[in-house]
């Protein structure tokens, strides 16, 4: 039996949440011990932990509102981000693998999995086996030379002053350098969770694609008329997103996550039906004719494999390759979530509606996702701990 710590540091969808839920079952079910570091404290319920521990995870000061950078540009790719995350400066990147480390020593893991979670992967160098999950998009290739941009930009760092940054900070805690910028996310095994049409490193990937959904998914498109909407947390009642909607004048269904009583109001007011609580996919796909939602990874992978529709309606540089990637399949659009004209977008909408033959093409790709061969992440990941431990 292994003492496994799962951490998790960026993103802010519920769909890594999830994961952690998951792969955290599956480790236990295989015997082993499991605790939890994560970047929000809440985002487990004690029945997902399960009876593990849960701890917050070390958070890089870039993170907190005090501390935060005002992006004059948006980033052009994961470069981009891991600066604006600390990564820049050896004073946050020593900070960070210390108290990473300073973790490892209170909960004594034999080894690490880490979720989207750089800083931990460089703790864990040269000190514990470790392994990588993510998307696509969070689990880019430690086999490149660097890191590419990943939509044209003029907000692109500099790779060799964030590399020579990156080595002081690591030098600062006795780690050995790294040789290029993409070993930031090198590991012992790393799995990344997508489809293919997702992945914005599809021709640099070697290792396989785990599965997105569960082979047992059940979600299938029915004969449903709804639009259902999934919106991100924090989004205010003066979004044009609703007027757009409203503007459609078709049914819609929200689940707005975490919203107050007035949001909800506002909305019921624009004629919606709200739901306060999540709504198992199955249902969503047998009474829904078309997804709308931010992009949140695991939303765009279910309604792909159920065969709906959908608008990513995006809001930073991974949810723009996600809705980029949905338009370039044939499946649906995108539009940015605050540049949102909502007379266009009503009128867009009722087109993409009323598109059988859009209809048509979501419920083959539906099929076919069905049927590709990936393996199951959680199994997989077992079985890397059972190698490594």
């Amino acid at each position: 039996m292994a003492r496994v710590l799962i951490g998790w540091e960026l993103g802010a969808n519920r769909g890594h949440a999830v994961r952690l839920a998951e792969l955290g079952t599956s480790l236990r079910g295989a015997g082993h011990e499991v605790a939890f570091a994560v970047q929000r404290i809440d985002a487990l319920s004690a029945g997902e932990a399960g009876g593990s521990a849960v701890w917050q995870a070390p958070v890089s000061p870039r993170m907190l509102v005090s501390g935060a950078r005002r992006a004059e540009v948006p980033a052009t790719g994961m470069a981009d981000i891991i600066a604006r995350l600390g990564m820049d400066e050896r004073g946050i990147v020593a900070a960070m693998v210390g108290g990473w480390r300073n973790l490892f020593g209170a909960i004594r893991p034999d080894l690490v999995i880490a979720e989207y979670a750089p800083f931990l992967l460089l703790a864990a160098r040269g000190t514990l086996p470790s392994i990588a999950v993510g998307t696509g998009f969070g689990r880019p290739p430690a086999t490149m030379a660097q890191l590419p941009q990943l939509v044209d930009g003029t907000g692109a760092v500099d790779q060799n002053a964030l590399l020579e940054a990156i080595n002081e900070g690591l030098g600062m805690v006795g780690t050995v350098p790294l040789a290029a910028l993409p070993l930031v996310f090198e590991a012992d095994r790393a799995l990344a969770v997508t489809y293919a049409e997702l992945d914005p490193y599809a021709g640099e990937r070697c290792e396989v694609l785990a599965r997105p959904v569960p082979t047992d998914f059940a979600a299938r498109a029915g004969a449903g008329e709804e639009i259902f909407v999934y919106c991100p947390e924090g989004m205010s009642a003066e979004a044009p997103l609703w007027r757009g909607l409203a503007a459609s004048g078709l049914p819609v269904r929200i689940h707005p996550p975490r919203a107050s009583d007035a949001l909800r109001r506002a909305l019921s007011d624009f004629g919606f039906a709200v739901e306060a609580e999540p709504i198992a996919f199955t249902a969503i796909a047998e009474r829904s004719r078309l997804v709308v939602s931010h992009g949140g990874h695991g939303l765009v992978c279910a309604a792909m494999t159920a065969g709906l529709p959908q608008v990513v309606c995006h809001h930073d540089l991974e949810k723009y390759l996600i809705g980029q990637a949905v338009t370039r399949a044939g499946l649906g659009g995108h539009a940015t979530s605050g540049a949102i004209d909502p007379d266009k977008f009503g009128a867009d909408l009722v087109a993409l509606y009323h598109d059988e033959a859009l209809g048509q093409r979501a419920r083959a790709t539906g099929d076919a996702l069905r049927r590709r061969d990936q393996p199951d992440p959680a199994a997989t990941v077992v079985a890397a701990v059972d190698s490594l431990a």
